[in-house]
Parts: C-alpha cells; sequence; structure tokens
C-alpha cells in the first residue's frame, strides 16, 4: 500500500460468493472505515503514515507480567480469555523448563466456576510444565506459593452491562490482588468492544491483549478498545497455545490494516 492518507480514489467493493470484499485500490481513510474505526479516529489518525497515527492514539507497551504479582486476564464470554491466558502459560513454562531450575514453573489460578471451565482449561494446559489451582471466587496469593513466579488468573467471561457480574469479578480480583487486563477478540463490534474496554478500563485495567487476529477481517475492534486508554500489548495470530503470539507495535499493526483479506 503506497497511497497516502489524503489520497481520496474510490472502487467499488469486490463480490465474492455472498462475501463482500474491500478493493485493494481503496485509500487509506477508506480501508479503515471498512474496519469499522470511527471517523473521528480515522482523523486523528491522518496526516502522517498510519504506523505514526497509531502511535498518536494508541499507547504500545509490553504486558505488565511481573514474578509474585498476578495478572488477571478478563474479557466477555467467548473472547478467547482462556486460550490467551495458556499462550502467556505455555511460554513462560518453557522458559522455566529451558533455565534449568532458575525459574519457577508459572502458577495458573482457575477462577471461572462455570461448569465445565476448568476441564476445558487444563486441557488446553495439558502437555505444560505448570501448576494449575482451582480457585473459584478468587484465592488470596499468600495462600499459595508464588513468590518469584509468573501467576495468571483466569476470570470468569462476563457482560459488562450486567452490575452483578461486574461487581463479582471486581471481588474476585481483590482477593487476588492482581492487576486486570483485556482480551478482546477482532472482529468484535467496535462499538461493543468500547463499551467493554471502557468498563474494564473503570475496573482498573490497564493493558489490552487482542485475540483471534487470524479469524477476523475486519480489526477495528481493536483500535477502538485501545483508545479507552488501555496499553496494546500482545496480538494472537494462532489457535495454537506455542505459535502465533506476538507483541504488537505501530508498524505491525498497521501492515494488519493495510493488508486486506482476498
Amino acid at each position: 500500500m503506497t497511497r497516502s492518507s489524503t489520497d481520496q480514489h474510490t472502487t467499488q467493493p469486490v463480490e465474492t460468493g455472498d462475501v463482500v470484499l474491500p478493493s485493494n485500490a481503496l485509500s487509506v481513510p477508506e480501508i479503515l472505515a471498512w474496519h469499522s474505526i470511527p471517523q473521528e479516529l480515522i482523523t486523528a489518525m491522518a496526516g502522517s503514515s498510519l504506523a505514526e497515527g497509531l502511535e498518536r492514539v494508541i499507547h504500545f507497551a509490553p504486558l505488565p507480567l511481573t514474578p509474585g504479582i498476578p495478572l488477571a486476564l478478563g474479557g466477555a464470554s467467548g473472547s478467547g480469555k482462556s486460550l490467551t491466558l495458556a499462550k502467556l502459560a505455555a511460554r513462560y513454562a518453557r522458559q522455566a523448563r529451558q533455565s534449568k531450575g532458575k525459574l519457577r514453573q508459572p502458577l495458573v489460578l482457575a477462577c471461572d466456576s462455570t461448569p465445565g471451565s476448568y476441564i476445558k482449561l487444563a486441557s488446553i494446559l495439558r502437555g505444560c510444565d505448570l501448576e494449575l489451582v482451582k480457585a473459584y471466587g478468587g484465592m488470596d496469593p499468600e495462600e499459595i506459593d508464588g513468590q518469584d513466579r509468573i501467576i495468571l488468573v483466569d476470570l470468569p467471561g462476563l457482560c459488562v452491562y450486567s452490575p452483578t457480574a461486574m461487581t463479582e469479578m471486581r471481588e474476585v480480583i481483590d482477593r487476588t490482588k492482581a492487576r486486570l487486563s483485556l482480551v478482546v477478540p477482532a472482529g468484535m463490534d467496535p462499538e461493543e468492544s468500547t463499551d467493554i474496554a471502557a468498563a474494564f478500563h473503570h475496573c482498573g485495567a490497564d493493558s489490552l491483549i487482542a485475540s483471534r487476529m487470524e479469524q477476523a477481517g475486519r480489526i477495528g475492534s481493536i483500535i477502538t478498545a485501545a483508545a479507552c486508554g488501555l496499553s496494546l500489548t500482545y496480538g494472537s495470530y494462532s489457535g495454537s497455545i506455542n505459535e502465533g503470539f506476538t507483541q504488537l507495535t505501530p508498524a505491525i499493526l498497521a501492515r494488519r490494516l493495510l493488508v486486506l483479506p482476498g
């Protein structure tokens, strides 16, 4: 893509079966609009390269994960939260194994009491050298041996429009004394992702992980969620826990936005 953000050339979408795909001749603003990014954000990103524009409206940073301090991953039901947690757990389990005893195996607290959730998480993590503990309702980290090890907290999926669900999530976070990070899937309605990100930010979340980027064409939900004040960290590009997990940068995200499906 070499067209500038001020190029106004317009080409009709291309029909493929029952799906209408965008033409690769679209201008940058048109491509961003196709991703369902709001006009105010498109305007804020204009005037320079797309990577520079993204850096103006989104803060990119490493995931705030520190040994001994639990990190809770939350999100809407079906957001890919448990798989995202598994990718992190598998990564640190490999690092611990390769350290030959210098690093401790990670600890995962399963706080989702929904029937079948623990079995699903245990199945995803099968084969990983880590400790998985049932902690329905949360657990005080002083009650577990969490010193100098990565601690990940699997929160229940929830609906942010439910005051009861949000209160229960806050109680789990308080009990585990955890930092909160939000998982948002690519392909979600951007207005919905904005509501979710704003609600999580209000609850103290300061970071965002983009999930299911390999399953979606439109990824405007990631942009609108991050623009709510959450630092954008990792992006997940695979259903495997051992691959497709990348620290996002302005250049990587710009490339993903501009390389259209089809």
